[in-house]
């Protein structure tokens, strides 16, 4: 009794409309490739290990980049160190306190083996650390 209306049209996809084109000559095509591969089976391997052993000496050698090193250094501004009121010059000294402790900190979580010193060493830097970043002056 009620008839179905297709509102959209169908789209063809793009495989189909290649297959569509190009049907007729992609079968040649691919029987021309099976048979190349069927008449010269080593030289096709030989050549492929050739590339990968090419690409892994590319790889470690000739496009091999160093990382550059990065250095945490804090540098105060030249116009705020001589003008700077004494919030301003006390929370720079007080930032560039925390990040050189930081610093201190990342070298000594390298080390595999910690000494009671070095864990002592650690707390302190932490607790200066806190008492440095706190609110409260």
């Amino acid at each position: 009794m009620f008839r179905k209306i297709h509102s959209k049209p169908y789209k063809v996809g793009l495989l189909p409309a290649l297959g569509q084109a190009f049907g007729s000559r992609i079968g040649p095509l691919f029987s021309g490739f099976r048979k190349l591969c069927l008449e010269h089976p080593k030289k096709i391997f030989s050549l492929m290990v050739l590339l990968m052993a090419g690409s892994m000496v590319l790889c470690f050698s000739v496009m091999r980049t160093e990382a550059p090193p990065l250095k945490k250094t804090a540098t105060v501004p030249a116009g705020l160190v001589g003008s700077a009121p004494s919030g301003v010059g006390n929370t720079i000294d007080k930032l560039q306190r925390v990040m050189v402790l930081q610093a201190e900190l990342g070298a000594m979580t390298k080390k595999e083996t910690l000494s009671p010193a070095d864990s002592l060493r650690f707390l302190s830097m932490l607790t200066e650390i806190r008492a440095l970043t706190s609110n409260q002056k």
